[in-house]
């Protein structure tokens, strides 16, 4: 255990305290405070109009009928009622809320009986006004809705897990006080395969197992372990909690609280009626940052459609680069490093080889002529270079294989450079806050790339980076890639 004022203690960024994974969920802020998951509204929907579409044309053609404007309609006016009657009855049943509180299997049940809610009582209420729409056609619909809605979800939950286990999917919670229920609290967690979630360990001012340092190292510890989430677990002074309050939201981090008075006289109110349960514990947020789901499923699409295209489109270029590096000196085509990605996740980078086969043993005698300042390591007339390196770089060709890491997962299209294991270790001596550019997937351009690519001060791209994490959406992504052409066509890379 260390002591207040020395440095938070290293530990890996591949080897978590505590454990837990699976699907993490994506949800938004409701008016009350009621978190909703907004993307499961939207496909159960979507489900739901593909299954009453497909129903009404099986029984046209079933009947040997033509479909009228008359009949399209009338099924239409009762398949928007089907729709809004199941929707409530998944609402009732805690479908699109309470996202801590069930397992899988406990979310499948709660569909089902949502589904067969909706389905009685659209029946019922067809019998009760002698409309004419046939029972049977209800029967097909809520059977192909049973069937449609858990199944989109556990395909959901798998892509998940894979997710997570190649380490995308990580969610890092950070849980205030190390006492019993603290403790319970972190095993709960763990434990919760669906919740995919890491605990990284407590802040407290006692000493114990897992205890990362004091309440007021907090703001160092948000950022070393790349917290998402903090649970607190225990009383609190009032200055105490005015530092939780405002460290997570300066940096955009979920607060969550269990059955604790706040401090006599603190600005924190937290909101009960929002109460959820995790492993059968209340638990209240008292700050949420509502996550842009749909955007970042948009960012998944574009990167995996625009990485398998590319991948494609330049395979006869591919081919050509390859023959030229291997006809030089015979050595080997890709040049593979390590570098840390989301969350400290190690993967293996992949670059056409620009040195020659022994750079990486001579980097230490050129250390004195580094160019950039900080962690970073560029020197403009590097002698490891070969000559066809020199234009591969001048181009940036070689960084094209990285397609493949993007296809994986592992990188974005756009996102901060990929540090390298050595360069994060020098994080602790400089600045825990350069940890913050491990908050998202590295990429193959960023806005350092288009905007301060000459520029030596390693301050000046973890501003950018950090600017680019805070202010990211979807429009930034492309206006960055179209930036990125000239630059490349421009001949400016190194």
């Amino acid at each position: 255990m260390r002591t207040r004022g020395e440095p938070v203690a290293m530990t890996s960024p591949n080897l978590p305290l505590i454990a837990g994974r699976g699907a993490a969920r994506g949800v938004w802020a409701g008016s009350r405070g009621v978190r909703q998951d907004r993307l499961a509204v939207l496909v159960d929907s979507l489900l739901i109009l593909a299954a009453g579409i497909l129903v009404f044309w099986l029984r046209t053609s079933v009947e040997g009928g033509t479909i009228t404007w008359e009949r399209s309609y009338r099924h239409l006016g009762f398949l928007l009622l089907y729709l809004a009657l199941v929707l409530l009855f998944l609402q009732r049943e805690g479908v699109y809320t309470l996202a801590w509180a069930r397992g899988e299997s406990r979310e499948l049940w709660a569909v089902a009986k949502g589904v067969l809610q909706g389905a009685v009582l659209l029946m019922v209420v067809f019998y009760m006004a002698r409309m004419p729409i046939s029972r049977l056609m209800v029967l097909w619909l809520c059977g192909m809705s049973l069937v449609a809605l858990p199944a989109w979800r556990v395909l959901f939950w798998n892509l998940a897990r894979r997710d997570v286990d190649a380490g995308n999917g990580w969610h890092h919670v950070l849980i205030v006080g190390a006492g019993p229920r603290s403790r319970e609290l972190a095993g709960s967690l763990s434990a919760s395969a669906h919740l995919g979630v890491f605990v990284r360990g407590f802040v407290d001012d006692s000493e114990g197992e897992g205890i990362l340092g004091k309440i007021a190292d907090l703001p160092q510890i948000l950022d070393r372990f790349l917290v998402d989430e903090v649970f607190i677990a225990r009383s609190l002074e009032r200055e105490q909690w005015e530092l939780i309050a405002a460290e997570a939201r300066a940096r955009r981090k979920n607060v969550w609280l269990l059955p604790v008075h706040p401090a006599e006289g603190s600005a924190i109110r937290p909101d009960w009626r929002a109460l959820e349960l995790i492993a059968g514990r209340p638990i209240v947020p008292v700050h949420w940052e509502p996550v842009p789901v749909l955007c970042l499923l948009l960012k998944r699409a574009i990167d995996f459609g625009g990485s398998l295209a590319g991948l494609l489109l330049l395979s006869p270029l591919f081919l050509g680069l390859a023959i030229a590096i291997k006809a030089h000196d015979g050595g080997p085509v890709f040049y593979r490093s390590a570098r840390i990605g989301r969350k400290g996740r190690t993967f293996l980078c992949w670059k056409f080889r620009t040195m020659i086969p022994d750079a990486d043993a001579r980097k230490a005698e050129l250390a004195t002529r580094n160019e950039r300042q900080g962690p970073m390591f560029k020197i403009s007339d590097d002698p490891r270079i070969t000559p066809i390196g020199r234009i591969l770089r001048k181009y940036s060709l070689d960084e094209l294989p990285q397609l493949w890491n993007v296809l994986k997962g592992e990188m974005s299209l756009v996102g901060p450079r990929p540090p390298t294991p050595d360069e994060v270790a020098r994080y602790e001596e400089l600045s825990v806050g350069y940890y913050r550019r491990l908050d998202v997937k590295p990429g193959m351009t960023s806005l350092w790339a288009v905007e301060a690519r000459s520029d030596p001060r390693f301050e000046r791209a973890v501003e950018l980076d950090r600017y680019y994490i805070e202010h990211w959406s979807p429009w930034l992504d492309i206006q960055i890639l179209f930036r990125t052409i000239p630059a490349v066509f421009g001949g400016k890379g190194k």
